[in-house]
């Protein structure tokens, strides 16, 4: 019954796009099961099946998923997380953290593996809402090296950079695909050292994404003992949309300010960022453009930076990051 039943209730949350299991019984009248005999089980008999099913027993469905792969193949995989709002009461991993939509609820923290060469899913793991992100990573690289992939390389968004994963891939012998802030000061200096370069030569483009993009060798940070492969890349379009709401931003902001005046008000960090702020015995009296900042942002609108450990072009490490849209949805 068991594993009849549950390839039924997976082909039913994909066929019907809902896990409610009140559903599943109407559902099974009208689709061939998996079942013995086309049995269809009620919904409190799911129920108890799905809270029968233990920690143990994903362990052992990973470890045995993963002994089927190839380990010599060389694959990229796309590492990403999300996290869900939790209002079910007292659920020990539902912690208070960093929520992508923030409704004042503890969260779940969630993450998948895809593997995109062969486009097949490799693990996935939950853990407390309190770990953020780049914290998670390093546990996760290591179940990969314990299940003994070798030939491997991550594709990472930016909330995934930091010094100590990018050591500890190196370690492992890892190679990566990470998208890096265009306003990090060391990407910002790469981007200004070769803004004009390229974005108009025909030779840079990529047609695919109508960008523009060039590789540059350079370190990652100034104790960096490997070369890295930057992708600096310029897209119109998105340099057009990136003004206008940074443009938007600061009329937004300078709006709020002129409302505020001459009361107490502690404006946020921010603020500071983009204006030189006035405060007298904790009133807020004025504030005058940062205007170096925000010409130098403004500068900065439509270009963004790819990190590669191992050696592509542009365009190559530009179709590898894309492909992170099927791991993203998933």
């Amino acid at each position: 019954r068991g594993k009849g039943l549950l390839l039924d209730l997976a082909a039913y949350s994909v066929i019907a796009e809902s896990n409610v299991a009140q559903h599943f019984p109407d559902y099974a009248y009208n689709h061939p099961l998996m079942t013995p005999q086309n049995k269809i089980y009620s919904d409190s008999t799911i129920s108890r099946f799905i809270r029968e099913i233990d920690d143990n027993d994903r362990v052992d469905f990973l470890n045995s998923w993963n002994a089927t792969h190839d380990k010599n193949e060389k694959i990229y995989v796309s590492y990403d997380s999300t996290n869900k709002n939790c209002k079910a009461g007292d659920i020990e991993m539902a912690e208070y953290g960093h929520p992508k939509n923030d409704v004042g609820a503890p969260i779940i923290n969630y993450s998948i593996a895809y593997d995109m060469t062969n486009e097949k899913p490799l693990l996935y793991e939950s853990y407390p809402g309190s770990i953020v992100d780049v914290s998670q990573l390093k546990y996760m690289l290591e179940k990969i090296r314990g299940y003994g992939y070798k030939k491997i390389g991550f594709i990472l968004d930016r909330g995934y950079f930091s010094k100590a994963n990018i050591q500890f891939m190196d370690s492992c012998d890892y190679d990566f695909v990470m998208m890096v802030k265009g306003r990090a000061s060391f990407v910002h200096g790469l981007i200004m050292e070769h803004m004009g370069e390229f974005e108009s030569k025909r030779a840079c483009s990529i047609k695919a994404y109508r960008t523009y993009g060039i590789t540059v060798k350079a370190k990652l940070y100034a104790d960096d003992d490997t070369d890295r492969y930057f992708h600096v890349y310029y897209k119109a379009k998105k340099q057009a949309s990136e003004r206008a709401r940074l443009e938007a931003d600061l009329d937004r902001m300078e709006a709020e300010m002129d409302k505020i005046k001459g009361r107490e008000y502690k404006l946020p960090k921010r603020y500071e960022h983009y204006f030189k702020l006035t405060y007298h015995k904790d009133k807020f009296y004025g504030y005058e453009e940062r205007e170096d900042v925000i010409e130098r942002e403004l500068q900065l609108c439509g270009y963004f930076a790819i990190v590669t450990s191992e050696k592509m072009t542009a365009s190559e490490a530009l179709n590898l990051y894309k492909s992170r849209d099927i791991s993203e949805k998933l």
